[in-house]
């Protein structure tokens, strides 16, 4: 499945890190207090005797190689459009957008790009330049509407104790908890320099801390439990053309079935017929799972009607 759809459970971000550090004098140790990829920059000039440049948010991880002394109350990661999550090393919490829409959501960038092509007419037509972030030095942006593969609406936000529930099987329903992990999460997204559109698309507040009407994880539990249930297959669709159960390349060679495409999808579609033509709509519901048998339904609907006779 990749990384991008699922919550970043621990096995997606729970990275390994192996240290040689000859200073300590110590091997076959291990540590458990929190850190980060960020912090490794800040590691090795420390190493050598140099100091961090100013813009640089990483901190050494020497304290803790030496003696296990924290260096961080909390650590933050996700992906473009989906949870933004926060952990202290023991509780993880998965943050979803506050509303289905997932929005507002854009990308901000001087190289319109993705990973392995550059961005299409379509979603530079609302493109603007906008004003310097906070990092980019006085440098203004280019910012245009978000397409990110997947909505983390379709599993909610969660709440998870690794050190009671490793697997992340069960996620905690407990207010208080959450909101201390809501603080958290506001206190590094600050420090990172998020955008306000983060927090409007977060439910969470610009300024000041999260308070009770700011909690999502029981409002949205049944999001989860739905995610977990099967997903329609193929056999439970018609084969005929056009179909969700028609190849994505076929259905974007018919103007009016790519026009029901991109009304039932959103402007994903570019970025799915770009990536993964020769799969049905079916096929990539197994990687959504907000496409759901209605949602599906639907779409096999729209899509059969046409190619139905006009009326007279």
């Amino acid at each position: 499945m990749g990384k991008n759809v699922q919550p970043w459970y621990d096995e997606n971000i729970h990275t390994p890190l192996f240290v040689w550090d000859p200073r300590t004098g110590s091997a076959g140790a291990r540590r458990t207090e929190l850190v980060q990829t960020v912090d490794l920059g800040p590691t090795l000039l420390e190493h050598f005797g140099l100091q961090p440049t100013p813009r640089m948010q990483g901190r050494s991880i020497a304290p803790v190689l030496r003696s296990d002394e924290p260096i961080r109350s909390a650590g933050l990661f996700g992906t473009f459009g989906g949870h933004v999550n926060v952990t202290d090393g023991r509780y993880v919490y998965m943050r979803s957008c506050a509303t289905q829409e997932n929005m507002p959501l854009y990308e901000h960038t001087l190289m319109p790009t993705h990973m392995a092509s550059r961005f299409a007419v379509s979603e530079l037509v609302d493109a603007e330049l906008v004003e310097p972030l906070p990092f980019t030095q006085g440098v203004p942006v280019l910012r245009l509407p978000g397409n990110p593969f997947g909505n983390p609406y379709s599993f909610g936000t969660l709440l998870f104790d690794l050190a009671m529930d490793p697997e992340q099987q069960n996620p905690l329903i407990d207010d208080d908890l959450e909101l201390h992990m809501m603080r958290l999460l506001v206190n590094q997204l600050r420090e990172a320099d998020a955008p306000v559109s983060q927090y409007e698309r977060l439910g969470l507040p610009v300024s000041g801390d999260p308070g009770p009407e700011q909690l999502l994880a029981a409002s949205q539990r049944h999001l989860y439990e739905d995610a977990r249930l099967p997903l329609a297959g193929s056999s439970e669709f018609r084969d005929e053309f056009p179909g969700v159960n028609t190849r994505l390349a076929d259905l974007a060679a018919d103007p009016l079935t790519k026009a029901v495409l991109v009304d039932h999808l959103g402007p994903v579609v570019d970025f799915l017929i770009t990536n993964a033509a020769t799969s049905t709509v079916v096929d990539i519901a197994a990687l959504t799972p907000g496409l759901r048998y209605d949602r599906l339904k639907a779409l096999d609907s729209a899509l059969a009607a046409t190619c139905e006779p006009a009326a007279k």
